[in-house]
């Protein structure tokens, strides 16, 4: 290989070396926005609409709305509203009423997200 192949290729890879941080540094921005958990459900419940049978379902919620994946697949989602709780929860979980899914506190925070009205409702 020549020595300007050489060059060429250290002034790449330095290059690519350069750039990784700025793409780890927003990868990290864009999930303190998001919250994620691993939760149980014991019964049938409703979330958006759509039934979610006892299981481990993996929860991540945004600003604005939460998907619940099984098995790596998104089987629900609804919009939700961020609340400031009194106390930091002890563990993750879903809060139901009835059989639809009314909040989600987190391990370890005081936030916790408030299922939308029409979300509950099922519209």
């Amino acid at each position: 290989m020549s020595r300007r192949g050489i060059n060429l290729m250290l002034t790449a890879f330095a290059a690519l070396v350069m750039a990784l941080p700025v793409a780890a540094r927003h990868e990290a921005n864009d999930s303190k926005s998001t919250v994620k958990a691993s939760m149980d459900i014991l019964e049938p419940t409703t979330l958006g609409g759509t039934q979610l049978k006892p299981g481990s379902y993996s929860v991540a919620v945004d600003d604005s709305k939460v998907t619940v994946f099984r098995d790596g697949k998104v089987v629900a989602e609804a919009p939700v509203q961020w609340k400031d709780g009194s106390n930091k929860s002890r563990y993750s979980a879903i809060v139901t009423e009835g059989a639809q899914v009314k909040e989600i506190h987190f391990n370890g925070k005081s936030k916790y997200v408030e299922i939308s009205g029409s979300a509950i409702a099922g519209k």
